[in-house]
């Protein structure tokens, strides 16, 4: 299976993590003596389910991956199209790929166990599209001060991870509709047009849990959805912001010594 980093993100001039490090591209941050999508990388590859990896957003040379099977491909301008950028190179390299799995290049918490697990609990499901929430408690027992934002749903609140597993043709087949979701993803009421008053009003008055938002959400994409509450606060771990950026690099660089 090959595995696709999503690498495109930069900062601007009065970003807090580019005054604090000088580094304009957000997965060439450094700790731990390498760039932060090297762990990501070393994770992935290091994984018994990844053959290789597709980078997208980064060139041959940005960051230190000799020792690894990479493939490029530029940054498309939006998450969408460098994810189909990202499928096609996949395709390239494996014609009879069906499965792939998404990655941002700044959860560099995670590990080759860690992926493992995820694909096996995958693997056990039946669907098209896996996604990977940790419950607010299992993230705050692991980074307390993580500043995670989280969605509040029935029975629990949730942050949401930066790991899927994605199988390329219900995907392929329904792009128009993921792209119009993401394209309107801060105008409310064009959401609500394209997912249902009712999901929305449940959504906002916490009458619907972790399932019945999988359900709801499946059928106005038109594939199956699962989402996986997942007990590794890791996946979730993005770095953001500047606290999230020092306090994953203590952590990481913590457990090097």
């Amino acid at each position: 299976m090959q595995a696709i980093i999503t690498a495109g993100g930069t900062f601007k001039a009065d970003d807090p993590l580019f005054i604090e490090t000088g580094i304009a591209k957000k997965a060439l941050l450094p700790m731990g003596g390498q760039t932060m999508i090297r762990w990501v990388a070393e994770a992935l590859i290091g994984s018994k389910y990844i053959d290789g990896l597709v980078v997208v957003g980064l060139k041959t040379g940005d960051f230190d991956a000799d020792d690894m099977p990479v493939a490029y491909v530029e940054n498309q301008g939006n998450i969408v199209d460098n994810v189909l950028a990202g499928m096609r190179q996949v395709e390239k390299i494996d014609p009879d790929s069906q499965k792939v799995i998404l990655c941002s290049s700044d959860i560099p918490l995670i590990t080759p166990q860690i992926v493992d697990g995820f694909v096996e609990a995958c693997l056990a499901r039946d669907g098209d599209l896996h996604y990977a929430v940790v419950e607010e408690k299992t993230m705050e027992a692991r980074f307390p001060h993580s500043n995670r934002t989280f969605t509040p749903l029935k029975g629990g609140r949730y942050a949401g991870g930066d790991i899927l597993m994605l199988d390329m043709a219900p995907l392929h087949a329904n792009i128009e509709l993921v792209r119009g979701l993401t394209g309107q993803r801060k105008n409310f009421m064009a959401q609500a047009r394209m997912l249902g008053f009712s999901f929305i009003f449940r959504f906002l008055f916490r009458l619907m849990d972790l399932q019945e938002a999988a359900r709801r959400g499946s059928k106005v994409l038109n594939l199956k959805g699962c989402v996986l509450d997942y007990p590794q606060a890791e996946v979730a771990m993005d770095v953001d912001k500047l606290n999230q950026y020092l306090l994953v690099k203590e952590d990481l660089e913590a457990n090097l010594v």
